[in-house]
């Protein structure tokens, strides 16, 4: 295995923090003693959070490490695809469909320019190359899966972390503990030793339970969601590429949607 800066950059920087966090806790530093409430204590939140981040940053790759911390700001986001969204993307392949009948190799260049960024314009490319219907399924089906593959892994990455907060948690409280029976010789200082302690459990429960296991849910769903609409592009793309009418097209791509989207697009076609 290969040396990875990365890796070694994020673990010296986490096991700092968990350093700090202990020295704080057991009083050998007193820097934060200002800082601290009842309910906020930055030594025990450091402990957590440095230990977190150095089983992460030991156990799997730093790019993927960086990509789940990134993920926690999708918290308060919902899934890029949705009902309204896979039916603009049907009414699209219609359009497409239509469009590239007409003029194959300008709309085909047209479109590629303009969905450059997605799937759809990778696909349009190899459609401008004059694949086989078989050859894009394939290359579609490989980027796809490669793209939802990347996605697991952070999710694996979150999972991890939600499993290892706690574990840190009762760490950063035993040494609270150790502190605390140390001063049996002052009843005084016991009560808020050993409040610091459990503060230490407190905030792993709250970034494993509240954050890391529901951010990792949502990137999960999220990613099986755009997969399946990735797959629905694809297809119909490859109906654009196999010449169906439009009528087929919309008949073939009905059955990946559901039923009240089905209603609506029968309806119009009875209008036409």
């Amino acid at each position: 295995m290969k040396f990875s800066i990365g890796s070694m950059i994020g673990t010296v920087i986490s096991l700092a923090m968990i350093i700090f966090g202990v020295l704080e806790t057991i009083k050998t530093t007193t820097y934060t003693d200002g800082i601290n409430t009842q309910f906020v204590n930055i030594p025990s939140m450091v402990i957590v959070i440095g230990g977190v981040l150095m089983a992460s940053y030991i156990t799997f790759q730093s790019r993927y490490v960086n990509k789940a911390l990134a993920g926690v700001r999708y918290f308060f986001s919902q899934a890029g695809a949705n009902k309204k969204s896979l039916q603009r993307d049907f009414e699209s392949i219609v359009e497409w469909n239509d469009e590239i009948r007409k003029d194959r190799v300008n709309a085909l260049d047209r479109l590629e320019e303009e969905r450059g960024g997605y799937l759809e314009g990778y696909l349009f490319s190899l459609l401008s190359t004059n694949y086989s219907s078989d050859d894009i399924r394939q290359f579609g089906t490989n980027h796809i899966q490669e793209n939802f593959f990347r996605q697991m892994v952070v999710v694996d990455v979150l999972r991890a972390m939600g499993g290892a907060a706690p574990a840190f948690g009762m760490f950063g409280t035993l040494f609270g503990l150790i502190d605390m029976l140390s001063n049996l010789d002052d009843p005084s200082a016991m009560g808020p030793g050993l409040a610091a302690a459990l503060m230490t459990t407190l905030y792993g429960i709250i970034l494993s339970r509240f954050i890391f296991y529901p951010v990792a849910e949502k990137i999960k769903n999220s990613a099986s969601i755009n997969r399946f609409r990735e797959t629905f592009m694809l297809e119909g793309i490859i109906l654009i590429n196999e010449k169906k009418t439009a009528f087929y097209v919309q008949d073939k791509l009905s059955t990946f949607l559901q039923r009240d989207f089905k209603k609506k697009d029968g309806k119009s076609k009875d209008k036409e």
